[in-house]
């Protein structure tokens, strides 16, 4: 599962971490303001990531024989 996590992580903190970018340059925040933004996106992304992966192992079938 740690695969799949990482996996996910690598496309979900990007992504949120730029959604809550174009937020701040849209409001026109200062540098800092966006800085702590695309940090929380990327910290956000973590349960996200993990909870997601844990939806599609939870999903797929056992591979243990």
């Amino acid at each position: 599962m740690m695969k799949l996590f990482l996996l996910i992580y690598v496309l979900a903190g990007p992504t949120l971490a730029g959604i809550l970018m174009t937020v701040a340059l849209a409001a026109r925040m200062s540098n800092t303001a966006m800085f702590w933004l695309i940090a929380a996106g990327f910290i956000i992304a973590l349960p996200v990531a993990w909870f997601v992966a844990k939806a599609i192992d939870n999903m797929t079938p056992s591979r243990k024989a």
